[in-house]
């Protein structure tokens, strides 16, 4: 059984560990990490429902909502032309990623994360709206949950950024829609709707640098809240 895990970059970072090296390794499970460094929600939500599961469980570190992700190929040269505001998702130079993992020069999503480069610039200045994308981000988890629960695959969920307030760089005020809201099912979020980099900031966890907690601070909220969690939902399996 291995353990499948989804993300961005806090989940799959090219330089150092994460918390889901730290999860496989205290459930002693191998690690088939499919997250990738700059992606939204709605790469997140496409790829868990393009993978094959079988024989799995499954953790998944939600970014945060402020995030597009922008598909490129010849019907559109224009975001072709976006290749160098890419992701650096090997860490050695910008690359397009499609929902099988595979990278290209030519095809695929253009992940850079909350940057406003390139075509993105145009997508923040003229159509970005806070309550837009966090709704967009509760659809994505709640269309997760729902197909993890229809094919019977035991997972677990956490949020990068605390999910009443999923936002890093586009901050403006927005209502939340209850409806929606409340059909997310937090009984299988770690730490409730807290987010890991709030809980990292509000109990003075060390950073690598601006934005990256350490391995160590990944490994710290692992054994405090992953692995506990995990081992509930995956008991009698792993």
């Amino acid at each position: 059984m291995d353990l499948i895990t989804f993300g961005c970059s806090f989940t799959r970072d090219n330089y150092q560990g994460t918390w889901a090296d730290a999860l496989a390794s205290g459930l002693g499970l191998t690690l088939d990490n499919r997250a990738e460094r700059g992606s939204g929600s709605e790469f997140v939500v496409n790829r868990i429902l393009a993978s094959n599961l079988t024989d799995s469980v499954v953790a998944v570190m939600w970014p945060s909502a402020d995030r597009i992700d922008l598909w490129a190929d010849h019907t559109v040269p224009h975001l072709q032309g976006d290749l160098e505001y890419a992701a650096w998702l090997d860490g050695v130079q910008p690359e397009f990623v499609n929902l099988q993992g595979n990278r290209s020069q030519t095809t695929g999503f253009n992940l850079n994360g909350n940057w406003p480069r390139g075509y993105k610039e145009h997508y923040y200045k003229y159509l970005y709206s806070s309550y837009q994308s966090a709704h967009s981000l509760y659809r994505n988890i709640i269309t997760a949950q729902l197909y993890l629960d229809s094919i019977s695959v035991p997972y677990v969920m956490m949020s990068s950024i605390t999910l009443t307030n999923p936002l890093i760089m586009w901050k403006t005020p927005f209502e939340i829609e209850q409806s929606i809201y409340s059909k997310i099912n937090f009984d299988r979020f770690v730490a409730g709707s807290e987010g890991f980099i709030n809980w990292c900031v509000s109990n003075r966890k060390p950073f690598m640098n601006k934005w990256y907690p350490t391995e160590q601070t990944h490994a710290d909220y692992c054994q405090q809240f992953i692995l506990p969690k995990a081992k509930h939902e995956f008991r009698n399996l792993t």
